[in-house]
């Protein structure tokens, strides 16, 4: 299985990662055919978060498709939603363990 240290390598495989906001989370889609056509996709992993007033925003929980473990999906995935517009000028709480580790390898995102 391909070890994806971007969101370029990894799209070009078939995976996209989108954000849901009417849902509260970001998810990685994969294409039935590899393509870019994310509509067509399924659901293989997801962060979902809770906003917390203007200020705050806790992302509670976070998975990926037991079969896409180890791929660097879910680090795409973090990094994705922890740069994400909706972060922006609110203080990050992370209620999720995989969030919160991510915060800890990578300090640069903590708001």
């Amino acid at each position: 299985m391909a070890k994806y240290t971007d969101e370029a390598q990894a799209q070009a495989d078939g995976f996209s990662i989108e954000h849901e906001a009417d849902r509260h989370r970001f998810v990685v889609v994969q294409t039935a055919d590899g393509g870019d056509d994310a509509a067509e996709g399924s659901v293989v992993g997801e962060a979902h978060y809770t906003l917390i007033g203007d200020d705050a925003i806790d992302f509670d929980h976070t998975v990926v498709d037991p079969g896409l473990r180890g791929t660097g999906l879910s680090g795409l995935l973090a990094e994705h939603a922890l740069t994400d517009d909706i972060v922006k000028g609110r203080k990050i709480q992370a209620s999720c363990w995989y969030i919160e580790g991510y915060l800890e390898r990578n300090p640069h995102l903590a708001s």
